[in-house]
């Protein structure tokens, strides 16, 4: 063990040695008020150690009879070094209960001397050993006691185990000058200890020897393949220290654990996260035991029904610990809910997106399971009729025909009726106009799910009517070019009832012609007409404006300024449609600023546009940024009084649309 001295304490000693002088002087003197020529010229050591000499130096201090130190009994057993007009006398400080305090002389006749100045004590605290249960032994567990053996440790407040807070004196079962004993509390790690007077700053003593704390043990589990849920056991010793247990993926807190008295087992709840691995132990003081790997039960025996089930049913999966699974995931889709959900049951909706394979079972560890099913495949029975010449309406008659999603025609560039088009759809008929460009045997029924079913039965002959492979769209203006077929039938074009008059180029599966410029913007009936008079509507066209310069001129929105323009019928916004585009040319007005931007906003009360601000990043030179029309926009614009152009850093030259 070590012993330890306050700095302060070494350095008085140091300075003043044995000095009598050193609590009081010519000054301190304090005479016998009956006059029988007593006096008390110093004493010292000042301080001085408990337990050892104090010295007094004055007048016939031989006739004193008695001193009183603060806080300690009487003193009567005083030697006399020296008597008479230079005297000396010397006492033994007691070790204990003297406090520092002015000293009081009392002389044989009641007379009393009191010294000017207080007594102090020198105070070498020493730890001699520690030991639990007997004499050298340092290892120990949580709650036993540590016996600490020294001197002066009733100066001693508190002791701290490692990684511990302290143990403070209140909880000290003995606590003398010469002995501390207390308990090992329950967070204590192996390690030295350190008292501590608690001061500030602290005086602190630590152990040269450590103490070793016993740490729990853990020597089995049970089950050792426990299911989500289940009541595991821990056995083993010292499981009352045990604070938490970590599963892989989940951690059970102290509150719902259940310790033997004994300390020799622990059980728990298996957490439904609790995944396959190690469970470990964690001890009050952070330390962690392994106590052995679990592998957790997982659904078996699973069997799914019906069998094949079709997109849109309930699909029943039977089995055993089936309560474990959290949600279900079904080939090419995100996992889905339950609907029901038992032990040996559960049950699901099969998406209409589902296909064919293994279906994962997903549970709340993390941990999956499969199990197989198969699907409703549609089946067409006939088509009625079995042959007829392409444009014409066929019925295909079947099974499962609700699961179809489109179907694909042979012809140039597969053309497909995609069943919001088809004339009736039912689980047993289809109804539907053959596309015009449509020849060949069989179709193909495309599915919700992706797969694709071969149908053989129906044979399409090439129509002589024009007709188109693609939707076509073109400026108003300028030239637009539609392919199809039987296009040498034609006559003229209608762009809904505006009429076609100039062509650049005609082949029976191409034409290029001009959009008049009479046309409005939007989307219309492509209508041809045969040599003979007959209409046919061969598809839709979208006529798409020029690009118009709607303003031009100079306008600096710095500052948030705005041009109104466009606003309060500067501009009639009536003639505008969704999907065209507004384009902003402008300059930066400084083309090293880090950012500028133009912010569009409706005339009443300056109300912000759909997604109104652009943001632009400065550059020198003219720069463009665009903005789309929406429905939402161009109501605006036309019920609260048009376009306030504002934003921040910008000047504008031109806006068109187009």
């Amino acid at each position: 063990m070590k012993k330890y001295y306050n700095l302060f304490i070494l350095l008085v000693v140091a300075l003043t040695g044995l000095s009598l002088t050193s609590c009081s002087d010519d000054d301190d003197l304090n005479t016998d008020q009956y006059g029988n020529d007593i006096s008390l010229q110093s004493f010292g050591p000042c301080p001085v150690l408990r337990g050892g000499t104090l010295h007094f130096l004055g007048t016939n201090l031989d006739q004193i009879t008695e001193i009183h130190l603060p806080g300690a009994d009487p003193i009567t057993q005083i030697e006399v070094i020296k008597a008479g007009r230079e005297s000396e006398i010397t006492i033994q400080v007691p070790a204990e209960k003297c406090e520092p305090g002015i000293v009081t002389l009392k002389t044989a006749k009641g007379g009393e001397i009191k010294s000017v100045t207080p007594v102090t004590y020198r105070e070498d605290i020493t730890l001699s050993k520690f030991y639990v249960g007997s004499d050298g032994n340092l290892t120990g567990s949580v709650g036993q006691t540590v016996t600490i053996k020294g001197d002066y440790l009733n100066l001693i407040h508190g002791v701290v185990f490692a990684d511990n807070d302290t143990v403070k004196e209140e909880s000290f079962t003995t606590h003398d000058r010469y002995t501390i004993e207390v308990a090992i509390p329950k967070a204590a790690k192996t390690g030295k200890l350190v008292l501590t007077d608690m001061g500030t700053p602290a005086t602190e003593i630590q152990t040269d020897e450590a103490l070793t704390v016993n740490l729990p043990t853990a020597t089995a589990l049970s089950p050792a393949k426990p299911k989500a849920g289940q009541t595991l056991t821990i056995s083993g010793t010292s499981l009352d220290q045990i604070e938490s247990v970590r599963f892989n993926g989940a951690i059970v807190p102290e509150a719902d654990l259940k310790k033997a008295a004994d300390g020799k087992t622990l059980t728990l709840t298996v957490p439904e996260t609790a995944a396959d691995g190690e469970v470990t132990l964690v001890t009050y003081s952070g330390v962690e035991i392994p106590a052995g790997s679990i592998e957790t039960v997982v659904p078996t025996e699973l069997k799914a029904e019906p069998a094949p089930v079709k997109n849109g049913a309930t699909l029943t999966i039977s089995g055993k610990d089936l309560d474990l699974v959290k949600d279900i995931t079904f080939p090419n889709c995100d996992p889905s809910m339950l609907k029901t959900s038992g032990a040996t049951k559960i049950t699901a909706e099969v998406p209409a997106t589902a296909q064919e394979g293994d279906i994962t079972l997903n549970l709340n560890n993390g941990k999956t399971v499969t199990v197989a099913y198969t699907l409703v495949k549609p089946k067409v029975t006939s088509f009625t009729p079995a042959s007829l010449i392409a444009g014409n309406q066929v019925l295909l008659r079947g099974t499962d025909l609700d699961l179809v999603a489109s179907v694909t025609f042979p012809g140039e560039g597969a053309p497909t009726v995609a069943a919001e088009n088809f004339t009736a759809q039912t689980e047993t008929a289809i109804g539907l106009t053959v596309p015009a460009s449509a020849a060949g045997s069989d179709v193909t029924l495309n599915l919700a799910n992706g797969d694709k079913i071969e149908a053989a039965g129906l044979t399409v002959n090439p129509s002589t009517d024009p007709s188109l492979t693609a939707d076509a769209e073109g400026i108003i203006g300028a030239d637009a070019t539609v392919n199809g077929k039987n296009f040498n039938n034609v006559e003229t074009i209608y762009i809904g009832t505006t009429k076609v008059v100039k062509f650049s180029n005609r082949t029976n599966t191409s034409m290029t012609f001009q959009i008049p410029a009479t046309v409005p913007a939007g989307t219309y009936n492509l209508i041809m007409v045969d040599y003979s008079g007959k209409q046919y509507t061969v598809g839709k066209i979208t006529a798409k404006p020029a690009e118009q310069t709607i303003w031009s001129g100079s306008f600096n929105n710095a500052g948030w300024s705005g041009n109104q323009d466009l606003a309060w019928g500067g501009y009639d916004w009536t003639k505008a449609t969704a999907g065209q585009t507004l384009t902003f040319y402008f300059t930066c007005n400084d083309p090293t600023a880090g950012w500028a931007c133009i912010s569009l906003r409706y005339g009443d009360g300056w109300g912000n546009m759909p997604n109104n601000q652009i943001d632009v990043t400065p550059a020198a030179g003219e720069m463009t940024k665009t903005y789309t029309l929406t429905e939402e926009g161009l109501t605006l614009l036309r019920t609260k009084g048009g376009l306030v152009i504002t934003g921040d850093g910008l000047t504008f030259s031109k806006v068109t649309l187009k």
